[in-house]
C-alpha cells in the first residue's frame, strides 16, 4: 500500500493517480504529484488497444433503411388509425367550390392558436382544413353540400362545447355548431376556458 503525500490515506498502487484525481484536483502539490507518478513505471496501467472499428459502407445503409422504414411505418400507421370526419376531396376532380373563413378563438380573453394542417393527412385532405395557423378554414367541396363550424371542430376532434359569445362578421349571433361557414367570412369564438 501507497500513502497519499496529502491526506495519508492507505491507497493501492494502482489506485493512487485516481485518488489524486478524485480527492485532491485542486491541491496546489496534485499537477506535480502527478507527473512524478506517471513517470514511475508500472504506475499507469496501460490497457491493449484493440483492433479499430470499421464501418462498412453496407452497414450505413442498412441502419439508415432501418431508420427510414420505421419512421414511414410509424406515419402510415398514424395515418391509417386516425379516420377522416368526412370523404376526402378528390384532387384530379374538379371542385365545386374553394372557400376560405376566418376563425378566431379566444379562451378567457386570450387569443387561441388554431393548428396548422388540420384536416389534412399524406393520404387524405378532407373538405374542411388548414394549412397554418393563421385561423384560415379552407372549405373545400367536390359534392354539393354545406359545411358547418361544428363540421370543423369534427375534423379537428375537438368539441364545440359552449362558448360564452360567437360573434359573425362582427355580429353577435346565438352560438350553435350548426352555423354554415360561407366565403370570406369571419367567425369568433369566445370561451371561458378552451384548450387546443
Amino acid at each position: 500500500m501507497d500513502r497519499c503525500p496529502i491526506c495519508d490515506v492507505a491507497v493501492k498502487p494502482e489506485n493512487l493517480l485516481r485518488h489524486l484525481n478524485d480527492i485532491h484536483p485542486r491541491h496546489p502539490d496534485t499537477p506535480a504529484l502527478r507527473e512524478k507518478l506517471h513517470e514511475e513505471p508500472g504506475r499507469v496501467v496501460r490497457r491493449p488497444a484493440g483492433p479499430p472499428i470499421r464501418v462498412r459502407r453496407w452497414q450505413v445503409i442498412l441502419v439508415a433503411l432501418l431508420f427510414l422504414g420505421g419512421a414511414g411505418a410509424y406515419y402510415a400507421s398514424q395515418a391509417l388509425n386516425t379516420s377522416p370526419a368526412f370523404p376526402c376531396i378528390s384532387q384530379e376532380g374538379g371542385q365545386l367550390y374553394h372557400w376560405h373563413v376566418q376563425l378566431s378563438i379566444f379562451s378567457g380573453g386570450s387569443t387561441v392558436t388554431i393548428p396548422a394542417n388540420i384536416g389534412l393527412s399524406a393520404f387524405c385532405t378532407e373538405p374542411v382544413h388548414t394549412h397554418d395557423v393563421s385561423g384560415t378554414i379552407h372549405v373545400e367541396s367536390d359534392v354539393n353540400r354545406l359545411y358547418s363550424i361544428g363540421d370543423f371542430f369534427a375534423v379537428w376532434k375537438k368539441p364545440f362545447g359552449s362558448p360564452t359569445q360567437m360573434l359573425v362578421n362582427g355580429t353577435a349571433v346565438a352560438p350553435s355548431p350548426s352555423l354554415n361557414l360561407y366565403n370570406q367570412e369571419s367567425i369568433e369564438l369566445h370561451y371561458p376556458s378552451f384548450t387546443p
